[in-house]
C-alpha cells in the first residue's frame, strides 16, 4: 500500500472501532470451563497455534507438557522458546501477541515477560471474562458458537449452532446415536425420526440458529441404497461402512431438508483441516443444487480453494461466504479474497469475522483486530482507486461485520 492508502486504511480501521460485531463462528465453551482452569502464558498458545508449533518440529507430547502445571513454568518456557522464535510471525501467533498487549499490557511475549504475563492472565481468569473480552473489548453482541452435547452455553453473548456430524459407519453408532443414546432404533425410519427430534430440540431447546456440517464427497441420495447399507450393519454382514457411504448421503440430505423446514442455516466447514483434500468446497455443489431453499453459509472460504468458494457465492443465490478463521490462517489471503469478492459477489453475502476459538477467548480480540485490518485494506484500495467513497466503504464494512450475519441467521440482537 502507498502512503495515502495506508492513512486511509488507518482511518477506516479507527471508524470500525465503533461498530457492533456479530462474531460468525466460535467454539467457546461454558465460561466456567475457562475460569475453572489453572492458566498461564500458554493459554495464548492453545488451539490453532499448536499446528504452527508442530510445523516447527515440536512433538505432540512436548506440546501437551506446556499445559502440565506440575512442571515448573520456567521448565516449560525453556521447552517452548525455541519453537516460539520460529512461529512468532505467523498469523496464528499475531492474534496471541495482540491479546497480550490489549488485556495485559505486554508489547511482546518473551523471556523477560512470560512470568509477569502468566501472573496477569491468572489474575484475569475470573467470572465475567467473556463479557470483558467479547462484550466490552470487542463490542460483540452475539457469537455463533458450536454447542456439543448437552452443555449449557450460559453466556447471553453466545448463540448456538449444533453439529450435524453423525457417525453412520457402525451398527453401535446407529443403535445408540450420540445425539439421542436412549433412542430405540430398529429401522432406518427410526433413525431418521431420531435425527428429526435432535434437530427440533436444537431449534426449540437450544435456540440453535443453524447446523454445521462438512464439505465432503456426497453422492446423490438413494433410499434403496441407504436401506441396504443400514440392513448390512444391522444384520452384521458388514462391520463398518466407509466414511463416504450411501447411508450417510441419504441421512444428511434428509437432515438438511428438515432443518430447512425449520428455517435453520446450514453452516459448512470447507477447506483447511487435516487431509483437506476431502473438504473441497466444490463437493457441496450437488447438495446446494438439490436444496435451493436452504441458506448455506460456507465457512473459511474453502482455503486453499479460495476462488472456488468465491464462485459458489457468485453462482448460487442460496450461498453466503463466511470469513471466520481466515484472517488467522493468512492475512494476505484474506485481504486479497475480500478485494476479489467485491468484484464478484453482492456485498450482502459476506460475513467478515468469526474468531473460531475455544479456551483462549482473549485471542478473539486479536483476531478481530486482524479482520478489521484486512477489511480496511481491501476497502481503502477501492476508495483510493475512485471505485467507492469512504462513506460507502464504511457502509460495506458495517454490513460485513454486523448486518449480513445478523440477517442471515435472523438474530434478535
Amino acid at each position: 500500500m502507498n502512503e495515502k492508502q495506508v492513512q486511509l486504511a488507518k482511518e477506516l480501521f479507527e471508524a470500525m472501532e465503533d461498530f457492533y460485531i456479530i462474531d460468525a463462528h466460535e467454539h467457546l465453551m461454558h465460561e466456567s470451563n475457562r475460569t475453572g482452569r489453572v492458566v498461564d502464558v500458554f493459554i495464548l498458545f492453545s488451539h490453532y497455534t499448536r499446528f504452527d508449533l508442530f510445523g516447527a518440529g515440536m512433538s505432540e507430547s512436548d506440546y501437551r507438557s506446556l499445559f502440565d502445571h506440575r512442571i515448573p513454568l520456567d521448565v516449560r518456557w525453556n521447552l517452548f522458546e525455541p519453537y516460539w522464535e520460529q512461529i512468532r510471525h505467523t498469523s496464528y501467533s499475531r492474534a496471541a501477541l495482540l491479546a497480550a498487549k490489549k488485556f495485559y499490557g505486554f508489547e511482546d511475549i518473551n523471556r523477560q515477560t512470560y512470568r509477569a504475563l502468566s501472573e496477569a492472565i491468572a489474575a484475569n481468569n475470573t467470572p465475567g471474562i467473556y463479557q470483558r473480552v467479547l462484550g466490552d473489548a470487542c463490542r460483540i453482541k452475539a457469537a455463533l458458537t458450536i454447542k456439543w452435547g448437552t452443555r449449557d452455553l450460559e453466556s447471553p453473548l453466545l448463540v448456538a449452532l449444533r453439529p450435524m456430524l453423525y457417525e453412520l459407519e457402525t451398527w453401535d453408532a446407529l443403535a445408540h446415536p450420540e445425539f439421542e443414546p436412549d433412542a430405540t432404533i430398529r429401522t432406518l425410519d427410526d433413525y431418521l425420526d431420531a435425527v428429526r427430534r435432535y434437530i427440533l430440540r436444537s431449534k426449540i431447546q437450544d435456540k440453535a440458529v443453524g447446523l454445521k456440517m462438512r464439505s465432503e464427497p456426497y453422492k446423490t441420495p438413494c433410499r434403496e441404497e441407504a436401506l441396504s447399507a443400514f440392513n448390512q450393519l444391522k444384520n452384521g454382514t458388514c462391520d463398518r461402512l466407509p466414511r463416504n457411504n450411501p447411508l450417510r448421503d441419504y441421512v444428511m440430505d434428509e437432515a438438511i431438508s428438515y432443518a430447512t423446514e425449520l428455517d435453520m442455516v446450514i453452516a459448512v466447514h470447507t477447506g483447511y483441516w487435516g487431509d483437506f483434500r476431502e473438504l473441497d468446497p466444490l463437493h457441496m455443489i450437488p447438495v446446494i443444487q438439490r436444496h435451493p431453499n436452504t441458506r448455506f453459509d460456507m465457512f473459511h472460504l474453502g482455503y486453499p480453494w479460495v476462488r472456488e468458494s468465491l464462485m459458489l457465492g457468485k453462482g448460487f443465490p442460496n450461498v453466503w461466504l463466511n470469513f471466520c478463521w481466515t484472517h488467522i490462517i493468512s492475512q494476505k489471503f484474506a485481504t486479497e479474497a475480500l478485494d476479489e469478492a467485491l468484484d464478484l459477489i453482492p456485498v450482502s453475502k459476506i460475513s467478515a469475522f468469526g474468531g473460531d476459538y475455544d479456551l483462549p477467548v482473549e485471542k478473539v480480540y486479536g483476531h478481530l483486530v486482524m479482520a478489521k485490518e484486512d477489511v480496511a485494506a481491501a476497502l481503502s484500495k477501492r476508495v483510493i482507486n475512485g471505485q467507492m467513497t469512504e462513506s460507502q466503504a464504511l457502509d460495506i464494512a458495517r454490513k460485513w461485520f454486523w448486518h449480513n450475519p445478523r440477517e442471515l441467521y435472523k438474530l434478535q440482537v
